[in-house]
């Protein structure tokens, strides 16, 4: 089965790989190589990597107990700075929820699919709320009543790639991607039409990441024992990337595993 990520339309991955040296955040001084998760600031020229304006403006609860380093939603924030707001607290900060134009993305129970949500509500939404925290964490969360007066939203079925391992199902997607999706089916609902690539980046760091890990275990033939299957023997993109006009993601067929010819035995007449 295909990866989502072998589809996607990425900028060039060039400024990262070049960005070999550790540098210090202007802001808290500590020595970060992409850019700092502290103080969501990129490290890497941001004239050379991609800035995305989001059509809603997304709020981040961020669990306290959440580790900075190990979030996936941070670096979202670095490439959409001016759309996303991250707050690091258990209680509900004062932040805008009107149940009017505001969309919870959660599969509660009462969850309904994006392309399900009333049209008016979807036409007005200016802003989408999400949470970043462990699974076992959310609670905290979903007990809020101002929380719970919102129309919460999920997306279609999709299998997570993320390398940390998680006591859940597959489908239980890492909180950048859950953005990622919902932007995508968003998009299509709005719309009306096949979804063209133009949020892919909010996967940028994310895949440049997912590329090192592969790279890695290939390089030194080491098992990814925490997830099953995980490396698939191949990159998935090099630089340039196709954003940029030339031909450089891998071909499907280049992470399917070759099968063995069977040699054929000769027998003497």
């Amino acid at each position: 089965k295909e990866l989502y990520l072998h589809k996607l339309k990425l900028s060039s991955f060039e400024p990262l790989d070049k960005a070999n040296e550790r540098r210090k955040c202007p802001k808290c001084d500590r020595s970060k190589k992409l850019y700092c998760p502290y103080c969501y600031v990129s490290l890497v020229d941001t004239s050379l990597i991609p800035q995305l304006t989001l059509p809603l403006h997304v709020s981040v609860l961020q669990h306290p107990k959440e580790k900075v380093e190990r979030s996936s939603i941070i670096p979202a924030k670095v490439l959409a700075p001016s759309s996303l707001d991250i707050y690091r607290m258990a209680s509900l900060p004062a932040i805008h929820l009107d149940p009017n134009d505001t969309l919870f993305l959660y599969p509660t129970e009462t969850a309904k699919a994006i392309k399900d949500v009333d049209r008016d509500l979807l036409k007005n939404a200016k802003h989408l709320l999400m949470i970043d925290s462990t699974w076992a964490q959310v609670q905290t969360f979903l007990k809020l009543p101002e929380v719970k007066k919102l129309t919460a939203v999920k997306i279609s079925a999709a299998e997570t790639t993320f390398w940390r391992y998680q006591q859940v199902d597959s489908t239980n997607l890492a909180t950048v991607e859950a953005l990622y999706f919902f932007f995508k089916e968003y998009d299509e609902a709005m719309n009306g039409s096949e979804y063209d690539g133009k949020y892919d980046n909010l996967l940028y760091f994310y895949t440049y990441n997912y590329n090192i890990i592969q790279e890695r275990y290939i390089n030194e033939k080491k098992e990814f024992t925490r997830i099953p299957n995980y490396i698939k023997g191949c990159l998935l993109y090099t630089s340039p990337s196709p954003r940029d006009g030339l031909l450089s993601r891998m071909p499907s067929s280049a992470c399917k595993k070759k099968k063995k010819k069977k040699k054929k035995i000769e027998t003497k007449k």
